[in-house]
């Protein structure tokens, strides 16, 4: 079969069949962008049960009696650790096994555990009930980039990934509109089944839906065997362009984990109520598809010149935000606080770059788990870490500051945070070329 008619495909590349080879099947460029829309709403659920309890830390908090910084443990470290846990060894099977069927099975295990986690009494079952959600959804991930890689050429990629990366504003509008509105009318336990229960209907639909291509269909040369996971670590590591990626989103992921403490910040310092976080966020989510899509567009013309510029643009991008959250942390009125919620999201975003270049450096019996590994790394260290750093800082900064706390406690983590991490992708951008190259001579 040849490539789909406007993939327009380098002459190096190869064009194989789609389908295992026991059972071959073709299919057309519509079912790319179909199996592309059915990752984007599992992406999106994802992300819906993972920073739905972001809009419910104050009430939660009031409820179970936990302190900042328990809900920061509760919130990041629970997920993180288990997350990273469970990570490198789906990804393991997801780089062997069929992809869809992992991600099924893994939407299905986080819904049910948002549902359990409605029901927690305190910070024990909290905590085991938000380390499920995380289990689960370190299956899905990993095995659905991996799949992208397959179904998209180099050329496309970057956009096609962007369309996959909105499932964070996707995810964080829904949740945030759901949770704002239905802990306001039933409570943060409603509001945790509101969006538990769809999740399992969707996963029959993926069960039902997706189907496995090829693996490493795009890539030049011959595919190889799969690495074992100390080969696949040793070579990726090896690469600095993947290195200084991996610190550098590590440490951006950082300041998002910390940042699962903005709704608190606009409900204490601000007085907002709980439907207008929901809506503001969820309005500043849905806009940033905007920033997402305009990211990826200028990226993937850049690289056509030169590759390098996959890693030249984030420090770019991220200096312009650097700039926006110094002023919306410090800003002296509800309306200028409005206002730039509402304005960052127009600004470019380095998310779907950072996957589309973590793909385009791993050989293709690798993907699955070099997104894995950037995943474990960032969420472990960076929604680990970021959340409960957040909380404590601001339990720290309470006695001088009483609410304005954690005002102060984010706006430090951002501009340490933001100003190490542009550090790292630069210095990525310097040897990416060579290493596409180390790349493309291991076969």
């Amino acid at each position: 079969m040849s490539p789909p008619s406007d993939a327009a495909a380098p002459a190096d590349l190869v064009t194989p069949t789609f389908g295992a080879p026991e059972r071959p099947w073709e299919f057309s460029q519509r079912y790319a962008y179909l199996a592309l829309a059915v990752l984007l709403g599992v992406g999106t659920f994802n992300i819906i049960d993972r920073t739905v309890v972001n809009l419910l830390l104050v009430p939660i908090g009031h409820d179970l009696k936990l302190s900042d910084t328990m809900l920061g443990l509760f919130s990041g470290t629970a997920f993180g650790i288990f997350y990273a846990l469970a990570q490198i060894p789906i990804a393991r099977i997801a780089d062997r096994q069929p992809r869809a069927q992992i991600i099924s099975l893994a939407l299905t295990f986080w819904s049910a555990m948002t549902l359990l986690q409605s029901s927690a009494i305190g910070f024990v079952t909290l905590a085991l009930t938000r380390a499920g959600v995380a289990i689960g959804e370190a299956g899905s991930g990993p095995a659905s980039m991996s799949m992208v890689a397959d179904l998209f050429p180099v050329q496309r990629r970057t956009r096609a990934f962007a369309i996959l990366a909105a499932q964070a504003p996707f995810g964080v509008a829904i949740g945030a509109l759901v949770a704002g509105w239905t802990r306001q009318y039933f409570g943060w336990r409603g509001a945790l089944m509101f969006v538990g229960v769809p999740g399992l209907l969707l996963a029959v639909a993926v069960w039902r839906t997706l189907r496995e291509p090829t693996r490493g269909y795009w890539q030049t040369g011959p595919t190889e065997s799969p690495a074992s996971l100390a080969e696949t670590v040793r070579f990726l590591l090896g690469l600095p362009a993947f290195r200084n990626t991996l610190i550098g989103y590590t440490i951006a992921v950082t300041v998002a984990g910390a940042q699962s403490f903005d709704p608190v910040y606009l409900e204490r310092v601000w007085q907002f109520e709980p439907k207008q976080v929901g809506t503001l966020i969820g309005a500043a989510g849905l806009l940033s598809i905007a920033g997402y899509y305009l990211g990826a567009w200028i990226c993937d013309r850049m690289i056509v010149r030169d590759a390098a510029w996959a890693l030249r643009l984030p420090p770019i991008f991220i200096l312009f935000h650097l700039a926006l959250a110094t002023t919306y942390y410090l800003a002296p009125n509800r309306a200028i606080v409005m206002t730039l919620l509402l304005s960052a999201p127009f600004f470019p975003a380095i998310l779907p770059i950072v996957l589309a270049t973590v793909q385009t450096l791993s050989p293709a019996t690798m993907r699955a788990r070099a997104t894995a590994l950037v995943l474990t790394t960032s969420t472990l260290v960076g929604i680990g870490c970021g959340a409960p750093l957040a909380g404590a800082l601001s339990d720290a900064l309470a006695p001088k500051y009483g609410v304005q706390s954690i005002r102060y406690a984010l706006l430090t983590i951002v501009v340490t945070g933001l100003t190490w991490t542009m550090v790292h992708f630069w210095l990525g951008s310097r040897t990416l070329v060579r290493d596409l190259a180390t790349r493309d001579a291991r076969g």
